[in-house]
């Protein structure tokens, strides 16, 4: 979970509501996946649990490693649902500020896009933005595609994730590269609808390429 994100670095309070999560998930979940959920080398794991346990937090039953099991108490099911809350309104936040950021870079061409046929290429978070930015901003977006075989087929926004072998059959006007971390590779493989006259543009420069 921890160590997905670069930017977004974990502290004390995320690496308690990981630890707290999983111990309620398993409590028979070991030290070691427990620092790997939260991003902590073991000895540090075991730092925490002794400080939530010190706490009243989290309970440690057992005599060996074999049958050892770790319970969250009264206390600790109020903490993991406060932080949990807490996670959850900054998650929104953030949510709030990526979804503004789009409408910024793609809002000052809002009234040149709004006139052409507009294919999303790629359906995970960003695609899944990407979309409802459009669709807020009175575009006609005609299609999603994914290189992703498990997305394709899933419904988003009324639309059927197709592979990006049916981009031509869609007859876009416009691309929008709706994947930040893929944005060079996905780029360079519309590169021949790109030369037949079709916009590609990528959120990261919010520019046409």
């Amino acid at each position: 979970m921890i160590g997905e994100f670069d930017l977004l670095q974990p502290g004390k309070l995320i690496r308690e509501l990981v630890m707290m999560l999983e111990i309620e998930r398993d409590p028979l979940i070991s030290q070691s996946a427990l620092a790997a959920k939260a991003g902590l080398v073991p000895s540090m794991a075991n730092t925490y649990i002794r400080k939530m346990a010190e706490r009243g937090l989290v309970e440690k039953h057992g005599s060996s490693r074999r049958n050892t099991s770790y319970h969250l108490t009264d206390s600790g099911r109020s903490r993991r649902a406060e932080l949990t809350r807490r996670y959850s309104i900054e998650t929104v936040r953030l949510y709030k500020y990526a979804k503004g950021e789009f409408r910024r870079l793609l809002g000052a061409r809002a009234g040149e896009l709004q006139r052409k046929r507009i294919v999303v290429y790629g359906s995970a978070e960003t695609g899944e933005l990407s979309c409802q930015t459009l669709i807020e901003m009175g575009c006609l977006l005609v299609g999603v595609v994914d290189n992703d075989p498990a997305r394709q087929g899933r419904l988003l926004f009324g639309h059927t994730v197709l592979s990006p072998e049916t981009l031509e059959s869609l007859d876009p006007e416009v691309v929008l590269v709706g994947s930040l971390g893929h944005a060079a590779e996905i780029e360079s493989r519309l590169a021949q609808l790109a030369g037949r006259g079709v916009e590609i543009i990528t959120i990261e420069m919010g520019a046409t390429v």
